[in-house]
């Protein structure tokens, strides 16, 4: 499944280059996750879990900086939803460094992914239009 989502944001561009790059370090820490938590390296996983938040924090805050810039009118709300995924994304965070039933993780790790590679999708489908309009994205 989560095979799936990652191909939907590979697909899926904005036309801005460096949020479309961000989403490409998104996708290739994934996939790093996913392959420690295969090879059942703990410390690997856990390094790689604090690698994947700090990522999707740095992508938002690169993403709200765009937004502003260009007067998306609807930023402050963006922000606060990026501000909710980071505790969420956290909090699960905590929770499969935790575990250790490898199958556990594994599924745990899909949650958190599924829900930002969603929110990637769908919240950054709202704003495409205007950054094309205001010029920054092809």
């Amino acid at each position: 499944m989560i095979i799936e989502k990652l191909r939907k944001l590979e697909n899926f561009v904005t036309g801005h280059p460096e949020i479309d790059a961000d989403h490409k370090q998104i996708i290739d820490t994934t996939v790093l996750v996913l392959e420690a938590i295969e090879e059942r390296d703990p410390q690997q996983c856990s390094q790689l879990l604090d690698s994947f938040v700090e990522v999707a924090r740095n992508h938002f805050a690169n993403e709200e900086e765009i937004l502003k810039r260009v007067g998306y009118p609807r930023v402050e709300q963006h922000c606060e939803y990026h501000g909710e995924l980071i505790l969420r994304a956290n909090a699960v965070k905590e929770l499969c460094q935790e575990m250790s039933d490898h199958g556990r993780l594994k599924e745990c790790f899909e949650e958190m992914c599924t829900f930002l590679i969603d929110d990637i999708v769908k919240g950054d489908t709202e704003f495409i239009s205007f950054l094309k309009e205001a010029g920054v994205a092809e």
